[in-house]
Formats: C-alpha cells, structure tokens, sequence
C-alpha cells in the first residue's frame, strides 16, 4: 500500500502565502479624509466666501477666469481667506483633467492647512 505525503503540498501552500503577503501593499498611500455628513451649515451667501477653482490638465488651476500653478494657487487661497472668517472652496475640474491631477490638488490644499474643500459636479449639457 502506497501512502500520500502530504507535507510537499503544505510547503508549497505556506511558500504562496508568503509571497503573497509580501507582495501585497497594505499602507494606505494618498488616502484622503472626506466628510460626506448630509448636515448643512445654515449661513447665507453673504456670510460665506465661495472660491470656485477648476483645475486644469497642465498642470494649471483657473479662478475667476485667472491662471495660477500651484504656488500662485496656494498664495491666492491664503490671501482670498484671509480676511474672512467663513468660506468654502468649490474644487472642480475640467472634462480631460485626469483623477490623479485633482486629487493632487485637493492634496496640496489639504497639506497646506486650508480647510473647507468642497467636491465641485459639473452638470452635463442635457440636464440644464
């Protein structure tokens, strides 16, 4: 009677483990913080300060139909809040700005201490 070693087979199991869990990632790299309550701050428009940034695919950031890179951005958004207690930045983006350009920017808002970032949605053409 023959008999079935089973100990290659559990090697071969324990040396796939391994590698998998050494090539798996399991930092959480780029992750950004969002809160998505449905609460609502009941402040009026002249209360609040609304900075409408639409970024752009070269690298470029449009407001007020004025240019920025990303330090001028940064200049402009200090300086527009300055002097207000309350505002909100509407971050939107352009048609063939790709996900990892506007994430970079609400990245580069968020590491420089400037809060209130806001998800602009641009409405299609039909829905007008």
């Amino acid at each position: 009677m023959t008999k079935i070693s089973l100990t290659p087979i559990i090697d071969v199991v324990f040396i796939l483990l391994i590698f998998f869990m050494l090539a798996s990632n399991f930092n959480k790299i780029g992750e950004l913080e969002m809160d998505m309550s449905k609460e609502s701050n009941q402040a009026s428009d002249e209360d609040m300060k609304v900075i409408k940034l639409t970024v752009q695919k070269g690298g470029s950031v449009i407001s007020n139909d004025k240019i920025y890179d990303d330090n001028e951005l940064l200049t402009m958004v200090r300086l527009a809040t300055k002097e207000v207690d309350r505002y909100t930045i509407i971050l939107t983006a352009k048609d063939d700005v790709t996900y990892q350009r506007y994430l970079t920017v609400m990245n580069l808002l968020k590491k420089n201490k400037i809060e209130n970032v806001t998800i602009g949605i641009k409405a299609n053409e039909t829905e007008k």
